[in-house]
């Protein structure tokens, strides 16, 4: 045991020394042509780093989660559900959808925040979705092999943003 204590004690002194040892160098000076270096990130302490409003809070999930909670009247196992997504307000909605050409769908919108969004269905601008947590419905009538769906926040919207895409039948 005293074998296995002093084998486990070099090491961990060995450990310590080499992690000391690279915390404690420091680059030497800049070569005169060296470009000027970057001013630093903002630190948490900044207000140019604050966290924007909605984004990695808890509120922030809250507001996913009720997104998919509207979203998810239709199972993904049904005949009828072809695809959605949630994203960010402020990141957007830009997804092409493969569908069958020719046949009718249904596009559901829906966002939870702040603020209104712009669904771009096809290249179509459609009817503003306010962040209000309410299912806006779009029809399409005979959909094209590819669909391209954006969905863009008008300015001053936050929030969550989810779409779903079912197929009509009869």
């Amino acid at each position: 045991m005293t074998r296995m204590r002093a084998y486990l004690l070099t090491g961990a002194a060995l450990g310590v020394l080499s992690i000391g040892a690279v915390g404690c160098t420091e680059p030497g000076p800049a070569p005169a042509s060296a470009k000027p270096a970057r001013p630093a990130p903002p630190t948490a302490s900044t207000p140019a780093a604050a966290t924007p409003p909605g984004r990695g809070t808890a509120a922030a999930t809250a507001q996913e989660k009720r997104v998919k909670d509207v979203l998810d009247t239709l199972s993904p196992d049904a005949p009828a559900f072809v695809e959605s997504g949630v994203e960010r307000v402020e990141d957007g909605v830009h997804h092409r959808s493969r569908l069958t050409k020719g046949s009718a769908y249904q596009l559901a919108v829906v966002c939870v925040g702040e603020g209104t969004v712009v669904p771009v269905v096809g290249g179509e601008e459609t009817e503003a979705v306010p962040c209000d947590g309410v299912t806006v419905t779009h029809r399409i009538a005979s959909a094209p092999a590819e669909l391209p769906l954006a969905v863009e926040g008008r300015a001053g919207a936050s929030g969550a943003v989810g779409w779903r895409v079912v197929a009509v039948t009869g």
